[in-house]
């Protein structure tokens, strides 16, 4: 990895909806200089659509190539959508490799109870999503999870760090990282007093 004074980092926030991935995005994206901030939702909004669509392909590939722009333009990313499958976790720390910067997979978690709480009190439509204040999206997507234990079975994520943020509890748990690598472990301590504060 790339070994400049002020490393830049891929922030993939992963989690179901209302969970608090929104709000940390927007305490990142104002708390760390020269960071970029990519939402797949903000993309479909920018290529006009009005509903969520049904063919994801265009969305991934264009938060990929922003992203790449971002790392190799010497700026860091932060990633906002649910990156609830391991294969499409993969293809950005693929990215994030290819650009020689590491991937940090920050996961927002807070109960269920809460998450659906979350959701009831929210507009009946943002203008992209349909329903997004009935739980039972909320259901579906919680089948569809892939647990991001599971991104670390497969070869070539030395470079991947994985941390949880309860959005409920206020608090930031480090789960995976390099503990040798002070710079990181440095960043990970600047992101939980952006979060905690």
């Amino acid at each position: 990895m790339a070994g400049t004074k002020d490393q830049k980092y891929l922030i993939l926030l992963a989690g179901l909806p209302c969970t608090g991935k929104s709000t940390v995005s927007d305490k990142l994206y104002h708390g760390l200089k020269d960071y970029d901030l990519i939402s797949q939702n903000e993309i479909r909004r920018e290529y006009g659509y009005k509903k969520m669509p049904k063919n994801q392909d265009f969305a991934l590939r264009e938060t990929d190539r922003r992203a790449a722009k971002s790392l190799n333009g010497g700026r860091g990313v932060i990633i906002d959508s649910v990156n609830k499958f391991t294969f499409r976790r993969q293809q950005v720390y693929g990215v994030a490799s290819c650009c020689d910067s590491r991937a940090i997979t920050l996961e927002c978690i807070c109960s269920q109870e809460e998450a659906k709480k979350r959701m009831r009190s929210r507009p009946n439509s943002d203008g992209l999503i349909s329903d997004p204040n009935d739980p039972r999206v909320y259901d579906k997507l919680s089948k569809e999870w892939e647990s991001i234990d599971e991104d670390f079975k497969h070869l070539g994520v030395d470079h991947v760090s994985h941390v949880t943020y309860d959005s409920s509890e206020n608090a930031l748990e480090i789960v995976r990282v390099d503990k040798n690598n002070k710079k990181l472990i440095r960043f990970i301590d600047r992101i939980e007093k952006l979060l905690i504060s």
